[in-house]
């Protein structure tokens, strides 16, 4: 373990010294367009070949969990019916969902759009967990950095700032029950489970 940490910090030092920042810019590009065009046929291959139902993890960026599939808005734009019959076939496969920190960077009718498609893919019985910037939260610094068009990373394109109660209504309005498990209602309280 220590040999290969040696050898990554190594190559990392290397990468570094040969390659301008433009560079390194371009090839992280390139490597990130073959990793999601990756992603996207490892998700195909599964659903292809097997009939259980899978767990997906939205606008995952770089990120992944053992047992969940990355999908990325390039060729899972979760407003678009088209990207979710292309994958699923109007087959009811999805039984997880991760969408954490995405629905602030769509409009109120492409997450109602969103919503009702990730519900219509879902198998009976599946789960959406939702982690969104709290637009109950009482800080005003968290406010200015997470909020529309916020100045924190990220949430310079944010378009809404979703409160719990709105949220529940939305979910619930699709057909999901919904429990909140961190966050501040309406009146400030805050709810920790």
């Amino acid at each position: 373990f220590i040999m290969k940490k040696n050898l990554f910090k190594f190559a990392f030092l290397i990468y570094r010294k040969f390659f301008s920042i433009r560079d390194r810019l371009i090839i992280k590009k390139i490597f990130k367009y073959f990793y999601y065009k990756f992603r996207f046929l490892k998700l195909k291959t599964y659903l292809f070949f097997s009939r259980d139902s899978v767990n997906l993890i939205l606008g995952a960026a770089l990120t992944n969990q053992k047992g969940w599939f990355s999908t990325n808005e390039g060729w899972l734009d979760i407003c678009k019916e088209n990207h979710w019959k292309r994958l699923f076939n109007s087959k009811k496969r999805v039984k997880r969902v991760l969408a954490e920190h995405v629905f602030e960077h769509l409009t109120i009718s492409e997450m109602r759009n969103s919503l009702k498609l990730i519900f219509e893919n879902m198998v009976n019985g599946g789960s959406l967990r939702i982690a969104v910037p709290d637009g109950n939260n009482p800080n005003s610094e968290y406010r200015k950095y997470c909020g529309i068009n916020g100045i924190g990373a990220d949430a310079s394109d944010h378009k809404q700032f979703l409160t719990y109660e709105f949220l529940s209504r939305e979910v619930e309005k699709i057909g999901f029950q919904c429990t909140l498990i961190e966050g501040y209602l309406a009146n400030k309280e805050l709810v920790s489970k």
